[in-house]
């Protein structure tokens, strides 16, 4: 199915026609909102597939867990995204050995970018609203910074591992909290759409 995209330009050719998708009775949505869902489906995936090597190998159930983006896709705005990573997190916590560091925590961190950009970019719209150019170039924008900024915390994190031999739990409950703030920042005061 197509529609008229009603771009800013009035009558002008800056329209471009949307294609829509639906699957069965459920509703429309645009080709760019259903991409998201499979790019947030891809980012738990190479969570999991970070996971598996970090923790030496990971049973067939948890990667039943990457359909859950897909599944909760149609729940937009909702904590279903939340829950997902919390539980993610936690199961990266207790298969992990304890007070180890893996480099695979760098590729876990970028999925979580990855998931949680394309959840946030495509709960910002209606579903059959389509994604600008300036709006996805922004949100890569951030998934870089953001797996940068993992980089940075993974090297400092194995410079103090190789000289401390562990951290203690203070700094796991100042990176938790920190991370805590930043998630309900950008929950109560979301970045503004240019489009």
């Amino acid at each position: 199915m197509s529609s008229d995209g009603g771009g800013v330009g009035g009558g002008r050719a800056s329209r471009r026609p949307v294609r829509f998708i639906r699957f069965g009775t459920g509703p429309e949505w645009s080709v760019a909102h259903a991409l998201l869902g499979g790019v947030a489906t891809l980012g738990v995936v190479g969570y999991l597939a970070a996971l598996d090597q970090a923790a030496g190998g990971l049973e067939a159930i948890w990667w039943l867990l990457a359909a859950v983006p897909l599944l909760t896709w149609s729940l937009s705005n909702s904590a279903a995204a939340l829950l997902l990573w919390t539980l993610l997190l936690v199961v990266w916590v207790n298969l992990t050995p304890e007070g180890s560091f893996s480099w695979w925590s760098v590729l876990a961190a970028a999925g979580v970018a990855v998931s949680h950009a394309a959840t946030a970019a495509a709960d910002a719209r209606p579903p059959v609203a389509p994604l600008g150019r300036s709006t996805a170039r922004r949100w890569v924008r951030l998934v870089v910074i953001a797996v940068a900024a993992a980089t940075v915390a993974a090297v400092l994190v194995a410079l103090l591992l190789g000289r401390t031999g562990g951290l203690s739990a203070a700094a796991y409950v100042v990176g938790l909290a920190g991370l805590a703030t930043g998630v309900w920042a950008l929950r109560t005061n979301p970045p503004e759409e240019p489009d």
